[in-house]
């Protein structure tokens, strides 16, 4: 195994620079996700690590190597592929052996590579299938597998659960978490799904048109958003923003012409200075209480066991998100009282990003 260092990463496709001065770090052993909407360029960057783009300018060190100008195959990386990339004329063992008969491996390496790999990923009952008879998940091993028999330096994942339904997704995210525990391969995981960042990541890194905009555990990002691009990415429902400006007397303005308390800011603002504040959904808190905000339900999601309000207040402003435990108490069209507590308020400046409180 190896780290994986990326410094100032830069790839234009003509006139259009997709990566713009990404630098990166994977420790040894670290299963780091990197996380964005389409097009912000992570794809790019994958297929950068992995050698099947050339960088318009930077490095990229794996271990001790600087492997920025090798080949694919010097590189000491396995690669899995959204659309899995098996051959359809060969079966399952023949997929997975095919890398390291491609480097003349011994038959008994390969073999014991190969079943190694099938006992890990439970798939020995399929070894001897083509692709045309499995299906999406077990595909998806098989690729794996393939990737885990070449026993690479680093795994690299490019969005490998986004063409599996939503329940083989959830089991597959369980398989590949219990797979690192298992192998302890340095691993970089490419997807535009938040709730696979959340749950796999040691450290999640978060890349929008081309740059990074913040790195950090799960509960770091989650707990911590460096803007409101971060704070809303992650989280479902997403992080309620809300325009407002700074009172006198510790207070904050909503564009509704009430007012909330904020929590004590490390740098003071002047009174009339625009801010955002943020509030997750499950932060919210329903029932009458001070400092309470009266607002109408215009629309309730019901989850099973959870709610998800969307509070009106002023006639049309953009509804707010609150999520609960639903007993079926409330319908659309009450009234109901809201806090937004002053301890879980993001707080963030004009330029978006995020402000200082005392304690922080």
């Amino acid at each position: 195994m190896a780290g994986l260092s990326i410094r100032d990463a830069r790839k234009s496709f003509g006139a259009t620079e997709v990566l713009k001065g990404v630098s990166i770090d994977v420790a040894d052993g670290e299963f780091t996700v990197i996380v964005g909407p389409s097009g912000c360029g992570k794809s790019t960057l994958l297929r950068a690590v992995a050698g099947l783009e050339e960088l318009t300018g930077g490095s990229i060190v794996i271990g001790d190597r600087d492997v920025t100008s090798l080949p694919p195959s010097e590189r000491g990386i396995a690669m899995v592929f959204q659309s899995y990339a098996l051959y359809p004329h060969l079966t399952v063992r023949e997929n997975m052996a095919f890398g390291l008969k491609i480097a003349k491996a011994a038959k008994a390496e390969i073999d014991d590579a190969v079943q190694r790999a099938a006992e890990i990923l439970n798939i020995e009952a399929l070894l001897d299938r083509k692709p045309a008879a499995l299906s999406g998940g077990q595909r998806q091993r098989v690729a794996i597998g393939r990737a885990i028999v070449r026993q690479p330096q680093i795994f690299l994942f490019d969005e490998p659960l986004s063409n599996l339904d939503a329940d083989l997704r959830v089991r597959m995210r369980y398989e590949f978490a219990s797979l690192h525990r298992q192998l302890g391969t340095t691993t970089l995981y490419v997807t535009h799904d938040q709730v696979e960042a959340m749950t796999l990541a040691d450290r999640i890194i978060v890349l929008r048109d081309g740059r990074i905009e913040q790195v950090g555990t799960p509960r770091e990002l989650y707990a911590r958003p460096a803007n409101i691009f971060v704070a809303q990415f992650l989280g479902t429902p997403r992080m309620n923003i809300l325009p407002a400006t700074i009172a006198a007397d510790g207070r904050a303005a909503l564009e509704d012409g009430r007012s909330i308390a904020l929590p004590p800011l490390a740098a003071a603002l002047t009174a009339g200075t625009p801010l955002s504040i943020g509030i997750r959904p499950e932060d919210i808190a329903i029932g009458d209480a001070p400092d309470a905000l009266p607002f109408t339900i215009r629309f309730i999601e019901r989850l099973g066991g959870l709610a998800t309000l969307h509070l009106g207040g002023r006639e049309g402003d953009e509804p707010i998100a609150c999520q609960l435990r639903d007993d079926g108490s409330l319908d659309e069209g009450d009234e109901v009282f809201a806090s937004l507590p002053p301890a879980r308020l993001h707080l963030f400046g004009a330029d978006g990003q995020a402000l200082g409180t005392v304690g922080e």
